[in-house]
């Protein structure tokens, strides 16, 4: 009988630790694709140094994210995400917007990719 409680106890604890964890990276990653949203409008309206100013944050704010991310994700994950942060900063820079609209848009299928990893679903339990 101790057994079956202390089991229900450790699966108890981790389905609390799960939900928050994707809470945290739920919350993460809407703020990274709004923000994201917000650069591709400044780039598609040729706004470069209002798109500089958006990405130095959205790349401000990644370094710190990924520090405590590399803790829960997977490193693969994270790689990715930096080097395409690390092209789409260069595409910003050169002013060309057809690679840098393509790279934001890489950018929100990979922090996509990150939540839907995150999530309680048949495919990620098995």
């Amino acid at each position: 009988m101790r057994a079956v409680r202390f089991v229900i106890l450790v699966l108890v604890v981790i389905v609390i630790g799960w939900g928050l964890i994707y809470n945290f990276v739920e919350k993460n990653t809407s703020e990274f694709i709004n923000n994201l949203d917000d650069l591709s409008k400044k780039v598609e309206n040729n706004d470069w140094e209002g798109a500089k100013i958006q990405f130095y944050k959205i790349e401000k704010k990644w370094d710190k994210a990924k520090n405590t991310w590399s803790i829960i994700l997977d490193h693969h994950e994270i790689d990715n995400i930096d080097l395409s942060i690390a092209k789409a900063s260069k595409y910003i820079k050169t002013q060309d917007s057809s690679l840098s609209l393509g790279e934001i848009e890489v950018l929100r299928k990979l922090f996509g990719i990150v939540r839907e990893n995150e999530a309680l679903t048949i495919t990620n339990i098995f």
